[in-house]
């Protein structure tokens, strides 16, 4: 949205310090961000149990420092003051191997080539103004690719190009428009925790695309969007009313945290689980591209991981 309140551009500047931190690779930049009773939760793929406190954060995070080199950039961003929540698109650039040693087992020179990796952050806020949420998804790099899944997506599959969503697309921000947009991105959130897209013609372009970053799944069209959700729902029964962040940019974009339980029919499996998206907006304020990351259904994460995980 167009920041015309301070609390909002308070909530944008910690968000930014934060990713700062990651950029710098300087962690004591956390001591002043972050509450006390700080969580960064689990995302069911990289981080299988909650994170609690300062310490076991920067510890998560130094981990990842000692194993990898990159860049870490921000593409785009967005705050919720309602919620006090702040949303960060973002890409780590060139995620590199240190060492090999240390890691349990030897990889090939393809499966540790430099990766770039997308991941979204949502911050929540309390009312001291610190973080004390964090929920996140990213991509795998290949080299966790390779050690992590028992079977692969065919990430080659997608074609996603992060410079393009820095900036605002060449859109004049405006109060208008961003009400407009949020406006949309209700529809679009109420499409999921309905199941009918019979609203998806008024809010998306024709040419859509739906892109899993997760999963490597891509549609290409409303038509084919729709024919997705109407799968989805055949296979989907929902047990709670889906619960959902949005935050609308100040260019062309949106933010969804999304929290969903439900049963898997024909596995009669119940999941409990969340997704982070971001929608991207054409000049007719339509939504022309979703960008998903979410964490995988309880039958997806034995064909994923294999069945020990």
């Amino acid at each position: 949205m167009v920041l015309k309140h301070e609390s909002e551009a308070k909530l944008l500047q910690a968000s930014k310090q934060y990713d700062a931190a990651l950029k710098e690779q300087d962690l004591d930049k956390l001591n002043s961000l972050v509450d006390a009773d700080y969580i960064i939760h689990a995302d069911g793929i990289t981080l299988h149990s909650d994170l609690e406190g300062i310490n076991e954060a920067k510890n998560y995070w130094q981990a990842y420092f000692d194993k990898y080199t990159f860049v870490h950039e921000v593409l785009a961003g967005a705050v919720d003051k309602e919620a006090s929540a702040a949303f960060c698109f973002w890409l780590d650039r060139n995620v590199t191997p240190k060492d090999e040693s240390v890691f349990d087992e030897k990889l090939t020179a393809k499966e540790t080539l430099p990766s770039h990796t997308l991941g979204i952050f949502k911050h929540e806020f309390g009312s001291d103004g610190k973080i004390k949420d964090t929920w996140f998804l990213r991509q795998f790099s290949k080299d966790e690719a390779a050690r992590k899944l028992k079977n692969a997506p065919n990430f080659t599959k997608v074609k996603v190009h992060p410079s393009t969503y820095k900036g605002s697309g060449g859109i004049e921000p405006s109060r208008a428009r961003s009400q407009k947009q949020d406006q949309t991105a209700q529809a679009y959130a109420k499409i999921w925790a309905t199941g009918d897209p019979s609203t998806a013609d008024a809010i998306m372009a024709e040419d859509v695309r739906h892109v899993d970053l997760l999963f490597a799944h891509e549609t290409s069209s409303r038509a084919e969007f729709k024919s997705m959700i109407h799968s989805v729902f055949k296979a989907w029964k929902s047990e709670q009313e889906n619960r959902e962040t949005i935050a609308v940019s100040a260019g062309n974009k949106a933010f969804l945290h999304w929290t969903s339980v439900g049963v898997e029919k024909k596995e009669g499996l119940e999941n409990h689980m969340f997704g982070l998206e971001m929608l991207v907006f054409n000049e007719q304020c339509k939504i022309s591209e979703i960008l998903v990351l979410r964490q995988p259904l309880e039958s997806q994460k034995a064909e994923l991981f294999g069945a020990e995980e």
